[in-house]
C-alpha cells in the first residue's frame, strides 16, 4: 500500500519534517561545539585493535575508540550510528549516558514505536535508551528524572532498621543501587512558548531514571508528583531519533502532516504527532490526501476526493 499512495502524489509536498517551535532538548545543546567526536584528528589505527559493541559509548570514548574512525566504520551497528545521527553519540557522550551500550542503542534505533504507546517513538530518553513520543516525555512521570535529592528520598530507612544500617547514608545507598542516571548539561530547557526560550539550568545535575528508583525499592507505582510539562528535567535526557532501515543503510526521520498542523485531537489528529514513511502514507489513507484551504493562503486541510490541489511554489 506504500508504494501504491506513493506513486499516487508527492507525499513530501504535503509533510514537513521540523515544528516551527523550539523544545529546547539535547538537539538545542549546540552538541557539534561541545562533543566533536573526532576533533579533526586521525591517529594510526592498528587493524587487530578489538571493537567490542557490548560497551557503553562514554566508555568507548575514553578509551578513544570513536576516535579510530578507521576501524569503527568497519562495523555496519558503528557506522550507521556516525553516518546518520553523530549528535546522538555526542548527546550521549556529553551526558555520560553509560547505562546501554552501542548494539543496544542500534537495536533501539531499528524500532519505531514510542515505549509506551503506540506512536512513533521520534525521541530517545537517553538515560535508559527509550523510544518515546512527545506525548509521553513531556506527561509520564517515568519520564521525569529524579534528582540527586529527590532520588535519595526513595532511600530513607525505615523505623525498624538496625543501627548499623541507620548510619548509612541514603545518598550513599543510592549510588550504592547503581541505578541509570546521567550528569545534565547547562543550557536551557522546555518548550519555548515565551520570549525567553525556555527555562534556564546553570548547573550539571546528576539525573535518575524514575522507573528504575521506583523499581529498584519494590515499590508498587510510580510517585505521585504534581509535575508538569514545563519542567525542564523532562528535557534533559531527550533528543531527536531517527527510524534506521535497511540494516542501517537508510534513515527514516520521520514527517508532521500539513493537514493536521492546526489541529489539537490527540487521538487522530494532532500537529505534534509525527509519523514514519510508511504511517504517514497510512495516516492520508484515513483522513483523506491533504490540499490547499480554499480562500485560506497557506494553510491546508484533509479532503477524501481524488483531486489534490498542490501548493504554489
Amino acid at each position: 500500500m506504500e508504494k501504491q499512495l506513493s506513486d499516487m502524489f508527492d507525499f513530501a509536498v504535503y509533510t514537513y519534517t521540523k515544528q516551527n517551535i523550539c523544545d529546547n532538548t539535547l538537539d538545542d545543546a549546540q552538541l557539534e561545539t561541545r562533543c566533536p567526536l573526532d576533533n579533526g584528528r586521525r591517529r594510526h589505527v592498528d587493524a587487530s585493535t578489538p571493537i567490542s559493541i557490548s560497551i557503553s559509548i562514554p566508555t568507548r570514548c575514553s578509551i578513544g575508540q570513536l576516535d579510530q574512525l578507521p576501524l569503527v566504520e568497519s562495523v555496519p551497528q558503528y557506522a550507521a550510528l556516525i553516518q546518520h545521527c553523530p549528535n546522538i553519540i555526542r548527546a550521549i557522550v556529553s551526558i555520560h549516558a553509560d547505562a546501554f551500550d552501542c548494539d543496544t542503542l542500534y537495536r533501539t534505533l531499528r524500532t519505531h514505536r514510542c515505549s509506551t504507546c503506540t506512536r512513533f517513538g521520534d525521541h530517545l530518553y537517553l538515560i535508559d535508551c527509550r523510544r518515546v513520543c512527545y506525548f509521553c516525555f513531556t506527561r509520564r512521570l517515568e519520564y521525569l528524572p529524579l534528582t540527586v535529592r529527590q532520588a535519595s528520598s526513595f532511600f530513607v530507612l525505615g523505623a525498624d532498621e538496625t543501627q548499623q544500617r541507620n548510619a548509612i547514608s541514603t545518598r550513599r545507598r543510592l549510588h550504592a543501587a547503581k541505578l541509570p542516571s546521567v550528569l545534565s548539561l547547562p543550557g536551557r530547557y522546555c518548550t519555548a512558548w515565551g520570549s525567553q526560550g525556555g527555562n534556564s539550568a546553570r548547573k550539571r545535575l546528576q539525573l535518575f531514571d524514575h522507573r528504575a528508583v521506583v523499581q529498584s525499592l519494590a515499590t508498587s507505582s510510580l510517585t505521585k508528583l504534581d509535575e508538569t510539562t514545563r519542567k525542564p528535567r523532562r528535557f534533559m535526557a531527550i533528543i531527536t531519533a531517527l527510524y534506521l532501515l535497511d540494516a542501517g543503510r537508510q534513515a527514516d526521520w520521520g514527517y508532521f502532516c500539513l493537514g493536521c498542523k492546526e489541529e489539537k485531537q490527540e487521538d487522530t489528529r494532532h500537529f505534534r504527532i509525527k509519523y514514519t514513511k510508511g504511517d504517514i502514507l497510512e495516516h492520508f489513507a484515513r483522513h483523506g490526501k491533504v490540499k490547499v484551504m480554499p480562500r485560506i493562503p497557506g494553510r491546508f486541510m484533509h479532503v477524501t476526493e481524488d483531486l489534490v490541489v498542490k501548493p504554489s511554489s
